[in-house]
């Protein structure tokens, strides 16, 4: 087997049989596997994953939890069980758009054993209209490549997940589920992209070859101020665990505070709690943003 793909999925109903259908085009020379965790979906999300089980048994493996564990733990049920060499991350409501997206991304690691992983531009779904901003923002790695650690630290995740190919051996080596279970992330792709950074070159494929759906319920793109401020403090909390392990690199702690509060001023303008942004703005750290252009531009 030589590229597993993981699909955790939860009440994504109206969703997931075109992402499964996406990953059924991916048009390949080697063996693919899709692993489907379902966990504890109260529509018929299961339902319908099952119906594609049946109907491609070698390909498509089904999980079903009784009851919901949570993101985590979903993902660590689908990395106990798969085979590849390679894993993939198709989330269940997004999907893929080049049916050639897994083969020419193994071609290039296949080719460079020195490069861990590799993602390639996407566009975003929002209200289903496309949205062409995650092209542009994927580009924006390219500037970072000599300090792609500190670049992903400060926030500069570009890469979604659907659009990721990495190392099995490489994730088995440097990253841990159970840390992740066991503190509390709210998000796989973060501590496992950094960890595998920290260690291996990465790979920019300039092609769009990914729909990336924007809910508003989701984790990371949700309208609830409350959830959203618990996101950002929980990625401030995966950010200390990777410190202890990889240290800051080239960053200094003003660097990482800074950025934090930014980023927690920028949410609190676009949810309309002013008095939170205003409170950033007349900060000290706030006042750098408007003094200095040089540091701005560099954690913008």
């Amino acid at each position: 087997m030589k590229v597993s793909v993981l699909m955790p999925t939860y009440n994504h109903e109206k969703f997931i049989a075109q992402a499964i259908d996406s990953f059924l085009m991916q048009k390949c020379n080697f063996e693919i596997e899709l692993l489907i965790g379902d966990d504890c979906s109260t529509d018929n999300t299961l339902e319908i994953a099952k119906n594609y089980a049946e109907k491609f048994p070698e390909k498509v493996k089904i999980f079903a939890k009784t009851h919901n564990e949570g993101l985590m733990k979903n993902y660590k049920t689908l990395i106990s069980n798969a085979k590849g060499e390679y894993f993939a991350i198709l989330e269940s409501d997004d999907y893929w758009t080049d049916e050639q997206k897994l083969q020419k991304q193994v071609d290039f690691l296949d080719k460079n054993p020195e490069y861990g992983i590799s993602f390639t531009q996407h566009v975003r779904l929002r209200d289903g209209k496309l949205d062409l901003q995650g092209k542009e923002r994927s580009k924006r790695l390219e500037k970072y490549k000599d300090c792609l650690y500190e670049s992903f630290i400060l926030q500069h995740n570009k890469m979604q997940a659907p659009t990721v190919v990495f190392r099995k051996y490489i994730y088995v080596k440097y990253c841990n589920i159970d840390d992740y279970i066991n503190l509390n992330f709210q998000t796989f792709d973060f501590p496992t992209w950094v960890s595998i950074i920290r260690h291996s070159k990465l790979h920019y494929l300039a092609e769009p070859t990914t729909a990336y759906r924007v809910i508003p319920t989701s984790i990371s793109n949700s309208n609830d101020w409350a959830k959203k401020i618990a996101f950002i403090e929980n990625i401030a909390h995966i950010k200390r665990y990777i410190f202890s392990l990889y240290g800051k690199g080239q960053l200094s702690d003003f660097h990482i505070k800074w950025r934090e509060n930014f980023i927690i001023g920028r949410q609190a303008w676009k949810h309309k709690k002013f008095d939170v942004a205003l409170k950033f703005l007349l900060s000290e750290q706030g006042k750098t943003l408007w003094k200095n252009l040089i540091l701005r531009k560099e954690l913008e």
